[in-house]
């Protein structure tokens, strides 16, 4: 996403924990708890210089999402790291830092969610038929998930399963992110202005058709892009 915004007229910022790539063009901080520069204080500093994009390492207690939350107010883009297990997972996690909900509407823009999974090599992968269990499996799994948007996906009648060859061995090369993104927009304001739980706030955003990580695997399995065993493990 810091590779995406323009670096050059903006002015961009980051606190980090450990700074894991060098990126040219924006301003890079390590954190250091030890000696007291923690995300809260790192990032009530980094406000003083007048940055237009913040990125904060991790969410991780209350005074760095009270402040995140105040930067987002005022007009900074901020992108962060917060520990859930899924999109939707975003929004209890800030109230359970305490942040009130009807701060989060307007400055929550989006939520993603990613996992990482092994590819298949290329032109690789044995197939499998989707037909019994699986089937049941896929159809279960896509099925609160409104027609206008199930006739979007490209369903296939094969998955593909990792298979070793002499150029791969273990019929896998690489990694990819499989991912699951929650917009905001007035609907899921209103639900979370009523406190809702996790399962409230799902029902709302995949009634909008917004897909899993697990269907995102298996749209890619059935694709032959990543083995059917990484979806299943989802």
């Amino acid at each position: 996403m810091l590779n995406e915004v323009d670096r050059e007229h903006q002015n961009v910022l980051s606190l980090e924990d450990p700074i894991e790539y060098n990126i040219e063009g924006m301003s890079q901080s390590q954190v250091q708890p030890e000696i007291g520069y923690t995300f809260a204080t790192g990032l009530r500093t980094t406000l003083r210089q007048d940055p237009d994009v913040i990125m904060v390492g991790e969410i991780r207690d209350k005074e760095t999402a009270q402040l995140a939350i105040q930067a987002a107010l005022t007009g900074h883009l901020v992108l962060s790291t917060i520990h859930t297990n899924s999109a939707t997972g975003v929004i209890p996690r800030l109230v359970d830092m305490g942040i009130d909900p009807y701060l989060i509407g307007p400055t929550l823009i989006l939520a993603m969610a990613q996992r990482l999974t092994l590819t298949l090599c290329p032109e690789g992968g044995a197939a499998i038929p989707v037909e019994g269990s699986i089937k049941l499996m896929i159809d279960k799994q896509f099925s609160d998930l409104p027609k206008k948007y199930l006739d979007e996906v490209e369903f296939t009648d094969k998955v593909y399963k990792a298979n070793p060859s002499a150029d791969c061995p273990n019929g896998t090369r690489g990694r990819m992110a499989v991912m699951e993104v929650m917009e905001m927009d007035k609907d899921l304001e209103a639900v979370i202005l009523k406190n809702a739980n996790e399962i409230e706030i799902s029902k709302v955003v995949r009634a909008k058709g917004m897909m899993t990580m697990k269907e995102d695997a298996l749209i890619k399995a059935m694709h032959r892009i990543i083995p059917f065993e990484e979806a299943n493990m989802l």
